[in-house]
């Protein structure tokens, strides 16, 4: 058994665990919900619903509930429960405390000292360092399968996380070049109508290999990476925590946020720094 779970003995009783913000934000958590798992009867996650596809089938032991529909939902769950959250509201850790929740665990939203998020994170819950080969779990499963497509999403949910479009543009000009067979998708959310713009003003050599998406959704976008794609680059952003996590070769380009501290989970993530005013 692996160090991280060596020492766990009797399960708990309930944990609940609260986790809002972005795609990337919620991935990167995955490892927790997993560990949580281990150690507790039943874990409860509130969440948005549009994360749930992505988890429900691999980690059957939770419980997902909508977290924009507040406490009301869980308020006979509360009494002798351990709450995890990221929200550091002393107002509201008492208003849990006064509901009857054991143990309140504040977790830290954005670390401060120079170390992956998830070691921060573990240890504000004084649980068991991560060992490095946890870093290396796909945590939405090993599902890469080769092929000849590779995959861009040259967006973020901002404009100083992304690399310029002509980057990106280079990196798939030399992968049709390699093999007559090659192909491109780019990828694009609804945050991304700039450098969308940037790729419809483009001229490919070979516009018949290269194709433009907007999944319908997050479990949209993971099974369309899911029928095969050689491998991923994207700029620190939720869809290249996705692909990492579905163990493809993802590349990650950062510019203004730590990569040690932000990089991915995952067997294959390849880091490339960049500066604020890369061109």
């Amino acid at each position: 058994m692996d160090s991280t779970f060596s020492s766990l003995k009797e399960k708990k009783g309930r944990a609940i665990f609260f986790r809002g913000g972005a795609l990337g934000d919620f991935i990167l958590t995955i490892p927790l919900v997993s560990f949580l798992g281990k150690i507790y009867e039943e874990v409860v996650l509130l969440s948005s619903p549009s994360y749930f596809a992505l988890i429900e089938k691999d980690y059957p032991f939770l419980v997902c509930k909508d977290l924009d529909y507040g406490l009301n939902q869980i308020t006979d769950l509360l009494p002798g429960s351990d709450l995890f959250s990221f929200w550091e509201d002393p107002d509201w850790s008492a208003e849990m405390q006064n509901r009857g929740s054991k143990e309140i665990h504040v977790l830290p939203p954005r670390p401060q000292d120079n170390r992956h998020f998830l070691d921060s994170v573990f240890q504000a819950c004084s649980f068991p360092s991560l060992s490095p080969e946890l870093f290396s779990v796909p945590c939405l499963g090993d599902q890469w399968n080769n092929s000849t497509k590779l995959w861009i999403h040259p967006g973020s949910g901002s404009v100083k996380k992304n690399m310029p479009f002509s980057f990106f543009l280079k990196i798939s000009v030399d992968w049709l070049e390699k093999n007559p067979a090659n192909q491109v998708v780019f990828s694009f959310g609804e945050a991304d109508e700039l450098i969308r713009l940037d790729f419809e003003n483009e001229t490919f050599d070979h516009p018949d290999r290269v194709y433009q998406v907007q999944p319908e959704s997050i479990n949209d976008f993971k099974n369309q990476l899911n029928r095969g794609v050689s491998c991923f680059w994207g700029n620190d952003s939720g869809p290249s925590h996705l692909a990492a996590n579905m163990g493809i070769p993802t590349n990650v380009c950062y510019r203004v946020t730590n990569s040690v501290i932000w990089k991915p989970t995952g067997p294959k993530v390849y880091v490339h720094e960049f500066s604020e005013d890369s061109n």
